[in-house]
């Protein structure tokens, strides 16, 4: 399981490039990174290479962040397949909260599932991807 990152910093650029450079100074890769502007804030989402440094990370640095589990379903690039996944997911109870593309190359691709039972969600995952 992974975990996805989520910090609100001030609305300027300069405040995420805080975040990404402090987290490449301290060799944390990003995996993915999103960036939100909402009213004057702007919503940081990301996944890294590294949980535990970039935990430490936004400690040591006094940054507010929430953290949650996440689900990678990697499946063959073709239509239906992200469809297919949440259908599997919703058969067996599990609700998405959230979900986005990850990676795609032209044979497969990878989609995060964020959802209400990370444990549950892994297992049908596991099974059905």
């Amino acid at each position: 399981m992974n975990t996805e990152f989520k910090i609100k910093v001030g609305g300027q650029t300069k405040d995420i490039l805080r975040i990404t450079e402090l987290l490449a100074e301290q060799g944390v890769n990003l995996v993915t990174v999103s960036a939100e502007k909402i009213g004057e804030d702007v919503i940081v989402r990301l996944l890294t290479s590294d949980d535990e440094r970039c935990t430490n990370a936004l400690m040591k640095a006094d940054l507010e962040y929430e953290a949650r589990p996440v689900l990678i379903a990697e499946v063959e690039d073709k239509p239906g397949q992200w469809a297919s996944v949440a259908r599997k997911l919703s058969e067996a109870g599990v609700e998405i909260e959230a979900s986005y593309l990850l990676s795609r190359d032209g044979e497969k691709m990878k989609f995060v599932f964020a959802v209400n039972d990370p444990k549950k969600g892994a297992e049908i995952i596991l099974r059905n991807t």
